[in-house]
């Protein structure tokens, strides 16, 4: 039995999220975004990632904490879920850790109720506060993110 989870912290909107790290391929800087008309505010646009055009997705509006701003110091954090890949907008990229069982407690109805579907787990942090374990795959196969083609 796994007793411990390798994640990265990442900040979106003030508020720090983990994400493990098996679903992270890659972190880097923002790079050059086309954006794309007519869609919701989670598709900030696409961009080029060594030849392969990649969705770069804003999960704050579906996580309810509103929209980010495209600033060039962001980062993106280019992950793959069960064979789709996605860049993930983030304000900043904390640090990578490993996170014991033990501390993850399963969220409860006092967590925001837009979060509840996309988090996994949570703990407290003495240096950051509360900090939550996203649930990549409910997010990679929610109706938000799969009413474009994106892959």
């Amino acid at each position: 039995m796994e007793t411990e989870t390798r994640v990265s912290l990442v900040n979106l909107l003030d508020q720090l999220f983990a994400i493990e790290i098996k679903y992270i391929r890659e972190v880097l800087p923002l790079p050059r975004v086309t954006r794309l008309p007519n869609v919701e505010p989670q598709f900030v646009g696409v961009f080029n990632l060594r030849g392969k055009i990649i969705s770069l997705i804003d999960i704050c509006p579906i996580l309810g904490l509103g929209a980010q701003k495209l600033l060039p110091d962001y980062f993106v954090v280019a992950c793959e879920v069960n064979g789709k890949s996605a860049g993930l907008l983030a304000e900043k990229v904390m640090e990578m850790r490993s996170l014991e069982t033990d501390q993850m407690q399963i969220p409860g109805s006092d967590l925001q109720p837009d979060l509840l579907p996309y988090v996994s787990a949570m703990y407290e942090d003495g240096k950051y506060g509360s900090v939550y374990v996203l649930d990549l795959p409910a997010l990679f196969e929610s109706n938000a993110l799969n009413k474009y083609r994106f892959e």
